[in-house]
């Protein structure tokens, strides 16, 4: 497999992509055997939690290497990074690119959305009606039906308006807005636990706010929560979808 060069931890050719697919390779057992504990512990089955590796400012190489080590699911934050990386890994090959699933996870710009709609898996930042018509507008345009997450803010009244979501109180609204899109289809909620808080009361009320969209859209089963340092807590309040990047492919690169 030919792999990209430039990347952190391809340092030294074709020594240094060795080391990284080692390293990285440890890293996603490590991972599974947490993952497995926190089912064990909250009395569920290993299979009702996927992993995304939230591949965001890496490099292409490291795309490779998981995908050759059995990765399916990669999350992207910026939309132009996302759009080349994959681009990049598609072109260079190898075992598993192809059957790659490719998560626009990150606050997403509306004058974006029409090249996300054409490439993402699955959409984790849905939050507002004007954004699901946007990208309603990019699937369609695109001959495809788009699943997507709407974003919950858990932050209440201390809202991280870099991070995004909806406030639990207008969830509902772009729920429908995204349920009655012609060419999206609501697979469900994601949220992110709010800097500083007890991340299990967090996804305790991020449950509660699944539970009720469940009840007027019983196909929107997703729920995407949990990363590195809280992934125990939202296995235990029912996440079917965590996010996880440090725990894998180490301190992120500065962001360019």
């Amino acid at each position: 497999m030919s792999v990209a060069p430039g990347g952190a931890g391809e340092q030294g050719g074709a020594e240094g992509a060795v080391a990284r697919r080692e390293e990285l390779a440890a890293a996603l057992r490590r991972l599974d055997d947490r993952v497995a504990a926190a089912c064990a512990a909250a009395g569920r089955g290993r299979d009702e939690v996927g992993v995304v590796v939230t591949t965001k400012t890496w490099p292409a190489s490291d795309v490779l290497h998981l995908a050759a080590l059995g990765v399916r699911d990669v999350g992207e934050a910026r939309a132009q990074e996302a759009g080349a990386k994959r681009e990049e890994v598609l072109a260079t090959g190898g075992p598993g690119t192809g059957d790659l699933r490719w998560h626009a996870l990150g606050r997403l710009q509306r004058n974006k959305a029409g090249a996300v709609a054409a490439w993402a898996s699955l959409v984790h930042s849905c939050d507002s009606e004007r954004l699901a018509a946007a990208l309603d507008r990019g699937a369609g345009a695109a001959g495809r039906v788009l699943p997507v997450l709407v974003q919950v803010d858990l932050d209440g009244d201390e809202g991280d308006e870099a991070r995004g979501g909806v406030p639990v109180p207008g969830l509902p609204a772009v729920v429908d807005a995204v349920a009655a899109a012609g060419s999206l289809r609501l697979d469900g909620v994601m949220a992110v636990a709010p800097r500083g808080a007890d991340p299990a009361a967090a996804f305790a009320r991020l449950a509660d706010a699944a539970a009720r969209v469940r009840a007027d859209h019983p196909g929107a089963t997703v729920l995407s929560a949990g990363m590195s340092d809280d992934l125990e807590q939202a296995v235990a309040a029912g996440a079917t979808l965590l996010r996880v990047g440090r725990a894998v492919l180490g301190a992120r690169p500065p962001l360019g």
